[in-house]
């Protein structure tokens, strides 16, 4: 809980808190729909939940976890090629963004084109 009256910079204070959000108090409980009785009272009991707390998954719980797998992998040939984001023709050719947009309208399609171009705008 932060405050906003009483913090002076409240963009430094959320950030300091950022990093304890994740041991707050429990909230809810997900398991699987195979987890023992005995399991799921055991885990209530340590979170101090109640069984309105608990959610049964048909399937597998927290599939972020899943997002970890690849990087155990020590293959490069079965990951997918890094992505880099392309420039537009349009913004190759000149030596200023301003020099380019004299020319025409330049469409950029986030995420598939760089977003250096903006930053060029803005420090030009």
């Amino acid at each position: 809980f932060v405050d906003e009256e009483e913090v002076k910079n409240l963009r430094a204070k959320i950030q300091g808190e950022l990093p304890q959000r994740h041991f707050g108090d429990a909230v809810r409980l997900e398991v699987a729909n195979s987890c023992s009785e005995a399991m799921t009272q055991f885990l209530l009991g340590q979170f101090n939940l109640s069984e309105s707390d608990l959610y049964r998954v048909a399937g597998p719980v927290n599939l972020v976890r899943l997002m970890q797998v690849p990087d155990w992998v020590l293959r490069n040939d079965l990951k997918f090629v890094p992505f880099t984001p392309g420039t537009p023709k349009a913004l190759q050719k000149c030596h200023s963004v301003f020099d380019s947009i004299r020319g025409g309208d330049i469409l950029l399609h986030h995420p598939y084109q760089s977003f250096n171009p903006v930053i060029e705008l803005l420090e030009q």
